[in-house]
């Protein structure tokens, strides 16, 4: 068996890790069918997988025996693996006898699928700390204060209405209300109030025809499921305004309790600088005391920064056995915490703190290993319970959540979805967009239309002919932010802030890295079209010889974490010349300050016009520019299509074969893990507590 899965190796069909950990285990005494299933368990999991279904061993087989020109049914012969060809039951029994497998050994058998065992440990440790609700007990006030802080803004309400008093009245209600779609209600005397309002105060005798029992404000269901959860799951699309409830929500917790220590991460330098950013931003619309804005903290972590990261080692400071010093702790961006990051971080939680998790449920899953958001969110349209849902109802006062029929008492009763995007008008081309990718409801003659219909909307063939529409809007761009250095001369730090934030009002996002309608074909070519401009100094055909080529006005992502330094991987900096005439790179840090270096200590880094999809969650831009292979690649999915989408603010550009996007969205990425089900379970098979997990 090793001969073969050598070969496999050679040829490229198997990782080198995958083999030598297939080799481990025939060298601890397991039998072909145990090394064969070790190797491709090790493979699974480079493929973002937690866990290897059994029902996939054959599959994974047969596809290498059609690769390397074998026989399934004579190499299951040869090999003494004839049950792969019976069924799966017979496999598991099989499997479960071996030495290899089992809670104390190199692998693990639960849930019908193969693990390593450290990734079976891992994904119920996270159910196990999910499941665990510690109690919370609700003020009295707390209704009231909830009803204070999501009070209606009828000024919103009335600049639509001054700016078009021709537009849909019960659509502006949808809109800036809340009302549920065909609510029953006298839009008659509604129609009335609007004609004859000559300013917002005139809009609040609406309130009189509205009852809330038509009304749904998601934000703030969101934020009663967090009041009376310990720990939960609030998802949404970009810019359905996650960070705002949490910023309402941390306001009502601290006023129950005052001595509430409050910790907020994200996964990189970039996305807890925009947290920090966002919160801040949030607190300062509210009608609050200044005292009780000091108590919430305006500085997020990531989460290795949170942890305390050990050199050279994949374990952290704060785990199982030092506890965080916390009650609550806020993770922002949650769809890009992987599996083993995710189980460490709530490992390292206290018992009885409090747990909000951030994200959006759709959005690209992470790069390592694991979909624990969309696992977790899995319930999130399953319906509350009774009890649950008469609890928000009393505490929102939005009486429609408690109707049948409802869900069970599980992981559904801690997660909120929030449903009206005020990053993008939902009915926005973009908005129509996004919604047709994530149902998997999108033609080419629906594209086609929704350019033609919507302002914010245009897309082009990825050809040789649209070259000159792209090297323009590249131009159009980016060129902003150029003429800014130039009319600066020197930059400082404060400059440098608002430097960094024209740059990101623009961006060009690909699917891939390598080619020309990818990051490296198109960063070349910004590099050539704005130096053509003069609006950089880098020559066209300059030679770099392995080296950077470092001009004023370069941007570079960081593309290695250095933790000494305090850059992380996805942070964008700005080459510019400092007040003493020399090059300096300027970066804005997880505190939303900045901080500037010699481009020489910059760990590994690249110019960054043009990004992947990858890269860009946690970031939005006014105008993103979109582009796809022309191509088909397995990489491009209705994931990553649907992120590339929504980092548009105001203007979404599509570069893109239609045919080719169509069926990348019918793609959708499917990672094996039993999350789900331990999740439903509550304790399931191989139950495992904190300190065996390493």
């Amino acid at each position: 068996m090793l001969t073969q899965l050598k070969q496999w190796k050679t040829l490229g069909l198997l990782r080198s890790i995958d083999y030598h950990f297939a080799k481990f285990i025939s060298e601890l005494g397991g039998d072909n069918l145990t090394t064969l299933s070790a190797a491709f368990c090790s493979e699974y999991l480079g493929l973002g997988h937690i866990c290897l279904p059994l029902e996939e061993l054959v599959s994974r087989l047969n596809d290498k025996c059609l690769s390397s020109d074998l026989n399934l049914q004579n190499f299951c012969q040869t090999h003494d693996v004839e049950c792969l060809l019976q069924n799966s039951q017979v496999t598991h029994a099989l499997l479960s006898e071996s030495l290899c497998v089992g809670d104390m050994a190199p692998l693990s058998l639960q849930f019908n699928a193969l693990y390593l065992t450290r990734y079976a440990q891992f994904e119920q440790l996270i159910a196990d700390k999910l499941l665990d609700q510690p109690p919370v007990s609700l003020s009295t006030s707390s209704k009231a204060d909830l009803d204070a802080l999501f009070t209606i803004n009828y000024d919103y309400l009335w600049q639509a209405w001054r700016t078009d008093n021709k537009q849909s009245v019960s659509l502006l209600c949808e809109k800036y209300l809340d009302v549920l779609p065909h609510a029953l209600l006298d839009w008659d005397n509604i129609e009335i109030i609007f004609k004859q309002a000559k300013c917002s105060q005139d809009l609040q005798a609406l309130a009189s025809l509205i009852a809330e029992s038509e009304r749904c404000d998601w934000q703030k269901v969101s934020a009663a499921v967090a009041l009376s959860s310990a720990r939960c799951v609030i998802s949404g699309g970009p810019g359905t305004g996650k960070t705002t409830t949490v910023s309402k929500l941390l306001v009502l917790l601290l006023k129950a309790q005052p001595d509430l220590l409050i910790k907020m991460v994200a996964p990189t330098g970039k996305a807890a600088a925009r947290l920090s950013e966002s919160i801040g931003h949030a607190l300062g619309e509210l009608d609050i005391t200044a005292e009780l804005k000091e108590r919430i903290p305006s500085e997020a972590s990531t989460i290795h920064r949170l942890l305390g990261v050990k050199a050279n080692s994949n374990h952290f400071r704060h785990d199982q056995s030092n506890k965080l010093h916390l009650d609550l702790l806020l993770v922002d961006e949650a769809s890009m915490v992987d599996l083993p990051l995710m189980a460490k971080l709530l490992m390292a939680i206290p018992d009885h703190a409090r747990l909000i998790l951030l994200g959006d449920k759709d959005q690209l899953a992470s790069v390592e290993a694991g979909a624990v958001l969309g696992d977790i969110c899995y319930f999130i349209e399953s319906g509350y319970s009774q009890e649950k849902a008469q609890s928000l109802a009393d505490l929102s006062g939005f009486s429609c959540l408690v109707k049948p029929p409802y869900g069970s008492e599980n992981m559904a009763d801690n997660l909120c979805l929030l449903r009206k995007s005020y990053r993008f008008d939902q009915y926005s081309g973009i908005g129509y967009l996004a919604k047709g990718v994530n149902a998997g409801d999108i033609t080419s003659k629906k594209v086609v239309k929704l350019c033609h219909d919507y302002d914010d909307l245009s897309y082009f063939v990825n050809n040789e002919l649209s070259l000159p529409v792209l090297d323009k809007l590249i131009l159009e761009g980016y060129t902003p932010y150029l003429q800014s250095i130039a009319a600066i001369t020197t930059a400082n730090r404060d400059t440098a802030k608002k430097l960094l934030k024209q740059f990101n009002q623009f961006k060009l996002l690909c699917a891939t890295r390598e080619g020309e309608w990818a990051v490296d074909g198109l960063n070349k070519r910004c590099e050539r079209v704005l130096s053509k401009a003069g609006l950089i100094c880098k020559a066209v055909d300059q030679q770099e010889n392995g080296r950077d080529t470092w001009y004023i006005g370069r941007p570079v992502m960081i593309t290695q974490n250095n933790y000494h330094l305090g850059l992380y991987n996805g942070d964008i900096g700005l080459c510019l010349l400092d007040e003493e005439d020399q090059l300096r790179v300027y970066f804005q840090t997880s505190d939303a300050t900045i901080a500037d270096f010699q481009p020489s200590r910059l760990p590994k880094h690249e110019t960054v016009f043009a990004m992947t999809v990858h890269k860009s969650q946690g970031s939005e831009f006014d105008h993103t520019v979109f582009i796809l292979p022309d191509h088909h690649l397995p990489v491009v999915t209705r994931e990553l299509i649907y992120t590339g989408i929504t980092r548009a603010k105001k203007q979404l550009t599509l570069f893109v074969d239609l045919p080719i996007l169509v069926k990348a969205i019918k793609h959708k990425t499917q990672r094996a893990s039993r999350l789900v089900a331990r999740l439903q379970n509550g304790i399931g098979e191989g139950h495992d507590n904190d300190d065996k997990v390493n």
